[in-house]
């Protein structure tokens, strides 16, 4: 709790209030936004942990895929070559 979301975009979605679990072992992140509002991001959305909780951000692309045209330069996972966060280990890649 109390970690910075952060979409592999670089846009920063706020900060971990709680986590929460259903009974169908589903779990969700509850964070708070700049606007202090809360959203729900789910697990499955969670690209890595670190420093920071990274998310994958929206497709930006008409089809909807991602383009992993680079490579971490940490890790040297792919990557599309838009994001900002590596998806894989979550270090900022600027």
């Amino acid at each position: 709790m109390g970690k910075t979301v952060i979409e592999t975009s670089g846009v920063v979605k706020g900060k971990v209030r709680d986590v929460m679990f259903d009974l169908g072992g589903g779990v969700i992140f509850l964070v708070q936004g700049a606007d202090g509002k809360d959203n729900q991001i789910d697990v499955s959305k969670v690209t890595g942990i670190s420093e920071h909780v990274v998310v994958r951000s929206e497709p930006s692309n008409e089809s909807g895929a991602p383009d992993y045209g680079t490579a971490c330069k940490f890790c040297g996972a792919a990557k599309p070559a838009q994001e900002r966060w590596c998806p894989s280990c979550g270090r900022s890649q600027i």
